[in-house]
């Protein structure tokens, strides 16, 4: 009894292994603002069939859900400033516009067919998810986020002035963006 209970237990167990190796490629120091976060959930459907193929031998399709948190700001390497200390003035003389920072997507896939004679290469569910990827960042660009992060600046510019207006010193901008109210 006792060898039947090991072999049932030691033998005929699932073996499991895992194995990671993690690397830390680069560090960059980036200034950033981010402004504004959009949460996005698209369906993606991607589908390969031919005309003829009517037992789906040679078809394959693919279902899938992107959530993306696209985030909208500012890249402060781009900003141009000018400081004169005898003035005591800043000068904003270049001011990016609102570009999208990141998109943090997930997917989820809903349904994969693939036919008796093809199937989905990583190749393919890498483009697929890089379309997706792009098609979360084209709906982006065409939503209130930009115009939000645009209204946005404003206010930072406010703040921006009236930090350098309580230690003394002047702000101006050259872009045409209103500071007074």
């Amino acid at each position: 009894f006792g060898l039947w209970y090991f072999m049932k237990h030691n033998m005929f167990a699932v073996q499991k292994a895992e194995n990671t190796t993690i690397m830390l490629e680069k560090i960059k120091t980036v200034t950033k603002l981010i402004s504004v976060e959009g949460q996005f959930s698209e369906l993606y459907n991607y589908k390969e069939s031919y005309d003829y193929d009517f037992f789906n031998l040679f078809s394959k399709k693919i279902i899938l859900r992107v959530t993306a948190k696209v985030s909208v700001g500012y890249d402060f390497e781009k900003v141009n400033i000018s400081i004169d200390s005898l003035s005591k003035t800043v000068t904003l003389n270049e001011l990016p516009h609102a570009e999208i920072l990141s998109i943090d997507h997930d997917i989820d896939y809903y349904d994969i067919s693939e036919g008796t004679f093809t199937s989905f290469t990583a190749e393919e569910y890498n483009a697929i998810q890089r379309k997706a990827k792009k098609l979360i960042s084209d709906k982006a660009q065409n939503t209130p986020l930009m115009a939000t992060a645009e209204n946005q600046k404003i206010e930072y510019i406010k703040m921006m002035e009236m930090a350098l207006i309580s230690a003394g010193w002047k702000l101006k901008v050259k872009d045409k963006i209103p500071l007074k109210n």
